[in-house]
């Protein structure tokens, strides 16, 4: 029932041209987040009200004893390691929204983010709840491919990696998005972008294959090696969100486009690719949630959380590929060998016939 209804979304009569135009289309969207540019600072909390009011906070009750404050605090936030500074300008926040809504003047984001209103200690409620969902479906999807493909399969341990390295993503998503610091920003961007190159590694052995693997490690030791270069230089030398941007929505670009490439050439013979190039395409269109940003309704659900809400259904799609697929290469895999079987024995009857003449 549920292949039937991606059919009805999706059909197969998707040529060359489709994957061309969807490929400029996602080219489009690199070149808007390269002219995008970061800084430390955002309108709000370099606001005079903000400013001012975060004095007044930190004289009055965080200059005799920050610990007696945090000791005020519920449990959770300080669980949560929410300090006096840091709570000031949460307070602090929103008179200053109230102060730009007055004048009808745009909200105003702090440090780079929309105000949102806080839950138990949580920053960001809506993109923690969505992270832990896409962490939850992931794990479902994993054992439904476990029930449907053999464990002989081809890529069946690549898939089980990949489902690890995508688990491990959500849930520093979750992780960063309940407490932003500085450590849980950096796990967040950088297993953000494992998951991306581990699916550019994952293509890589689609195309050269697991049984003769030289092609496809090189490939992993290429990937691994930037990857290694991306966390060191964002770590250790420059923490530069324009950068880890560029870098990540360029891999991602360059695994959205040899994944859709790939369906187009082996269409007419594996005709269910039309389930990974779905689950692609609707990726990139989430992106434009990203392109469009917004202030948060409710102060709840901004853009960035949309888009992970619009991610925690296409796991489904996802899987369905790829127990379609590793149950395609298992099945090539057995016809080789039958036919391998068949060549020797008929190669052994053509001896045994010439040594009785």
């Amino acid at each position: 029932g549920f292949d039937l209804l991606l059919q009805k979304i999706m059909t197969m009569q998707y040529n060359i041209p489709t994957i061309t135009y969807i490929s400029i289309v996602t080219l489009s969207l690199l070149v808007t987040f390269m002219q995008i540019e970061t800084v430390s600072g955002s309108v709000g909390d370099n606001s005079q009200p903000f400013i001012e009011c975060l004095a007044t906070c930190r004289t009055r009750l965080c200059g005799i004893s920050d610990i007696k404050y945090e000791n005020k605090l519920p449990f959770y936030m300080r669980w949560l390691k929410w300090n006096c500074v840091d709570d000031c300008k949460y307070q602090c926040m929103w008179p200053t929204v109230e102060f730009f809504k007055d004048r009808g003047w745009p909200i105003p984001q702090f440090h780079g983010k929309w105000p949102f209103t806080r839950c138990y200690g949580i920053q960001e409620p809506a993109s923690v709840v969505f992270s832990i969902l896409n962490a939850i479906t992931l794990i479902y999807n994993l054992w439904w491919y476990r029930k449907k493909v053999e464990d002989k399969a081809p890529l069946y341990n690549i898939v089980h990696v990949g489902n690890v390295v995508s688990v491990n993503a959500w849930v520093w998503s979750s992780v960063f998005h309940t407490r932003d610091t500085r450590i849980t920003e950096m796990l967040d961007y950088f297993c953000a972008i494992s998951l991306v190159i581990y699916s550019v590694f994952m293509l890589a052995c689609r195309v050269f294959g697991t049984e003769r693997p030289l092609k496809a490690s090189i490939c992993g030791l290429i990937l691994f090696y930037f990857f290694v270069w991306h966390v060191h230089y964002l770590a250790y030398v420059k923490f530069d969100y324009g950068y880890n941007i560029k870098a990540t929505v360029s891999v991602g670009v360059l695994n959205s486009i040899g994944w859709l490439i790939w369906c187009a050439v082996v269409r007419k013979r594996q005709p269910y690719v039309w389930k990974c190039a779905l689950s692609i395409v609707l990726l990139n269109l989430l992106i434009l949630l990203e392109v469009g940003d917004f202030p948060p309704i409710w102060w709840v659900f901004d853009a960035h959380s949309l888009w992970h809400a619009g991610t925690v259904p296409l796991p489904f799609i996802w899987y369905s590929f790829l127990i379609d697929d590793c149950n395609y290469l298992l099945k090539e895999k057995q016809q080789r060998k039958e036919q391998s079987i068949d060549a020797t024995s008929s190669q052994t009857a053509e001896e045994v016939i010439k040594k009785i003449s």
